[in-house]
């Protein structure tokens, strides 16, 4: 049981609960859509390259919007925000069940992207309501929820889309968002926010266009050409806009994201682990299924279909399932690092078996496994180590920046890969090589292990009764952050 400010008592599990419900509605629509844009494309007649911003549009908005929203529940509720972006993405699913144009679906799945916030605030009101213990376990099963919804997204996708096309997974979205809603209404305390402050509405705007323009470029490298005028200019954009961001924020008085935040150890490293360990993760999850699809006669391949191969993923996801909440309990005995540490060297290993072992079954399974171990206990960890790192009226914007590295990282990662799998493909052949593939996975790998060298940096959780370190705390005149929440 954990006691609120007001002194009542509240059971963790009617906590927890609801958020991880609304946690993998929000991550099962990542990918659930990827077995049905062949559909779509055929249901409105539309090309390969206009289709696929039914998977860009929820990815650009998601990171777009996501640092606002946990913002905004800093100063005004989290629970009263998440329910909010909640229904905003039930809404986006209802117009894309309804859509009959291509333009209606994409608005729906850009609709449904500006619920990215769902995990920051999750961890926010975990962190703010329930004591240590209870909200590391929480955040872990929470962040199980990212893989065991990319891993069961083919599968499903491909089973709905199967018998009830793919209105009926849009459909299917919005009933777990309506059931997500009710949960929350009901178990979830109030919180009021607080309420001092503004929104940066300018920083939101530069961010948005600060991330949108590169993921765009990106994820339309492939059919634009990386070389070309579109790809380039929304690149250049990007980069220019991050450099007005970062001018803007620093010289703001409440800025979207704290530049004292941003600089303390403990943020700074969770963000960069984040971005290292996500990537490996990325590479497996964009590869697997790729390598099994592909037909035995291509010499890297099993042959096998689109709903089984999603199955493939599962022992990540089962894994993860069990690694996250444990090393909730973990971390609340033995702080950060050694999750860390697990996360790094399980991501080089898993990448590691993959990048030795090819398109061999038991090699794909162990190595998945692996890295669900490693994404498992990683993952659970940062959102702990943020919590103990940043003011409570800060936890929502903070974690929102964690979780706008985690999707593009893996939003570079993946198409990053497919370039070496293109780069890859001898001449004359229709598939690329088995050495594109272990030169992506090798590549995960390294970066993997590199956040092994971040581990040493973070600064132990301090006593209750110990002030912050000196050159932790952000400078009182530009931020009016007070010390870092202990508990």
């Amino acid at each position: 049981m954990a006691r609120l400010s007001g002194g009542s008592r509240v059971s963790s599990f009617r906590v927890i609960a609801p958020l991880v419900f609304a946690g993998l509605a929000y991550a099962t629509a990542q990918t659930t859509i990827v077995p049905v844009v062949p559909q779509i494309q055929a249901a409105t007649a539309s090309s390969a390259g206009q289709v696929a911003w039914v998977v860009t549009g929820f990815f650009v908005s998601s990171a777009a919007l996501t640092v606002l929203a946990g913002r905004m529940g800093d100063l005004f509720g989290r629970k009263r925000v998440l329910l909010a972006v909640l229904a905003v993405f039930g809404v986006g699913a209802v117009v894309a069940a309804l859509g009959t144009s291509l333009a209606a679906v994409v608005a729906g799945r850009v609709i449904m992207g500006t619920a990215g916030g769902v995990f920051p605030l999750a961890y926010a009101i975990l962190g703010q309501h329930l004591p240590r213990e209870r909200a590391a376990f929480g955040m872990g099963l929470i962040s199980s929820m990212f893989g065991l919804g990319g891993a069961l997204g083919l599968p499903v996708g491909g089973f709905v889309a199967e018998h009830f096309g793919y209105q009926g997974l849009f459909w299917a979205t919005a009933v777990m968002t309506v059931l997500a809603l009710a949960a929350i209404a009901a178990l979830v305390p109030d919180d009021r926010g607080y309420g001092k402050g503004r929104i940066d509405w300018l920083g939101a705007i530069l961010l948005g266009v600060a991330l949108g323009g590169p993921l765009t470029a990106i994820s339309k490298a492939e059919d634009w050409g990386w070389a070309s005028p579109w790809t380039l200019g929304l690149l250049g954009v990007g980069v220019l806009v991050s450099g007005v961001l970062v001018v803007v924020e620093l010289r703001i008085s409440e800025p979207l994201i704290n530049p004292g935040l941003m600089r303390r150890r403990n943020v700074w490293v969770a963000n960069l682990t984040a971005c290292l360990v996500t990537v490996g993760q990325a590479v497996s999850f964009f590869l697997i299924p790729q390598v099994v699809q592909l037909p035995e006669e291509s010499g890297v391949g099993l042959g096998v279909g689109v709903g089984q191969a999603g199955l493939f993923l599962l022992p990540s996801a089962l894994v993860v399932m069990v690694a996250g909440p444990l090393t909730g309990r973990a971390v609340a005995r033995f702080g950060v690092r050694p999750p860390l540490a697990v996360g790094a060297l399980g991501t080089g290993a898993g990448l590691g078996v993959l990048a030795v072992g090819g398109a061999d079954t038991a090699s794909i399974l162990v190595g998945g496994a692996v890295l669900g171990l490693a994404g498992g206990v990683a993952f659970a960890a940062l959102p702990m180590l943020i919590a103990d790192s940043v003011p409570t009226e800060h936890l929502g914007a903070a974690n929102g920046v964690n979780t706008i590295v985690r999707h593009v990282s893996m939003a570079v990662a993946a198409q990053l890969a497919a370039a070496v799998l293109v780069l890859g493909t001898p001449r004359g052949s229709g598939y690329p090589s088995e050495g594109a593939f272990a030169l992506d996975y090798g590549s995960g790998a390294v970066l993997g292990l590199l956040a092994l060298l971040l581990v040493p940096l973070v600064r132990p959780r301090p006593r209750a009764e110990a002030a912050p370190p000196p050159e932790e705390a952000a400078p009182a005149e530009h931020t009016g952050l007070t010390a870092p929440r202990i508990g």
